[in-house]
């Protein structure tokens, strides 16, 4: 693996809502970088983020101001990117439920005497009911990201969204997360779109090992590989205090219907990102969050076999970092798009690594 060139894709740190995090990214047919990330945030958790885009004509050497894509009452997050072909797209994000910006769980609101957020925590009060719920959702976006569809509800998300298939099926693994009734909460499930996003069903569920709970596995990604199968990665907590941030694998030989035995990789990092390449390999990367701190990869396969060689893209200085997507180049270079403090900066910024094998 050698680095090609490092570079900034979004830094703003003369704003009270600098702070950016958790960019998802895909590519065109013409070469353009599109990146979608949650951003204008005051910092990890907080009630303002915004989905934002920007775009790189030029390979990731300069990208564009940025352009807001959801803007809600609640805080957009997590936002995943997939490209459809024709100049469409599909933006996916989730949103937590109203009361959980009223309870302790955004305390840093308030000040010793409770007054300090009382006026913004009044405003969530008042959202309409149908508003403060919360949910998963996603959008189409059209003309080369110029226009967007109404947003809809999808029981599922994880943070890079959905992947397309090989026929043209949109394949979405996810968790169902703020979800209402009829799904059940903290399962995982397959949902699958034939009219590129118009419209998902339900294909299948991912049941977890008998030794882990919902809590211990979160933000699953996907890849077809070269003979159909599927293969997902899950970010996993094997222990109760989080020491042990892995990675676990799961595959599927019919489109998600049922799954194989869950197996352990022993990478430290996560959450992980699968770009197939054009050769048929895919490229893994993810954030290692414990000493020392970056942002990493390895290479899988083109039958799903991990490389025990691990790279590294980059040097972070803390742990708040992470959330790697990469996409290849038409000249075969790879470039990754991930969050972390840029310098001394206090809060997190979009930065980027040019690549190649």
């Amino acid at each position: 693996m050698e680095i090609i060139k490092k570079s900034i894709v979004s830094r703003i740190n003369d704003s009270f809502f600098s702070y950016q995090s958790w960019p998802s990214a895909c590519v065109d047919e013409n070469g353009v970088i599109y990146i979608v990330c949650s951003g204008f945030r005051m910092g990890h958790v907080c009630p303002f983020g915004k989905t934002v885009l920007y775009k790189s004509r030029d390979g990731g050497e300069s990208f564009s101001l940025p352009v807001v894509v959801n803007d809600h009452f609640l805080d957009d997050r997590d936002p995943g990117i997939l490209y459809l072909g024709k100049g469409e797209f599909i933006v996916t994000r989730c949103s937590h439920p109203a009361v959980s910006y009223e309870t302790a769980l955004f305390d840093w609101l308030y000040s010793d005497s409770g007054e300090a957020g009382a006026g913004l925590v009044r405003c969530y009060g008042r959202i309409p009911g149908p508003l403060r719920e919360g949910g998963c959702f996603y959008r189409i976006l059209r003309d080369y990201v110029e226009k967007a569809d109404p947003e809809k509800r999808i029981p599922v998300h994880s943070p890079h969204g959905p992947v397309l298939l090989s026929d043209g099926t949109v394949f979405y693994l996810g968790k169902e997360v703020f979800s209402g009734v009829p799904e059940e909460k903290e399962k995982f499930s397959v949902y699958i779109s034939g009219d590129r996003g118009e419209s998902f069903e339900k294909a299948g569920e991912c049941p977890i090992p008998a030794y882990l709970s919902p809590t211990q596995l979160h933000e699953v990604h996907c890849a077809e590989l070269c003979d159909g199968r599927i293969m997902a990665l899950f970010r996993t907590h094997l222990t109760e205090d989080d020491s042990f941030f892995t990675i676990m694998k799961t595959v599927s030989s019919d489109r998600g219907k049922t799954w194989s035995e869950w197996e352990k990789t022993d990478i430290c990092g996560s959450p992980p990102h699968l770009c197939r390449l054009s050769g048929g390999e895919i490229a893994l990367t993810y954030g290692r969050r414990r000493p020392p701190y970056g942002i990493c990869g390895r290479m899988v396969s083109a039958d799903g076999v991990i490389s025990d060689e691990e790279f590294r893209l980059a040097d972070c200085d803390d742990d708040d970092i992470g959330y790697p997507s990469t996409v290849e180049l038409k000249d075969g270079t790879l470039f990754t798009v991930y969050y972390a403090r840029y310098g001394g900066d206090d809060n997190a910024s979009l930065l980027g690594v040019k690549w190649k094998i």
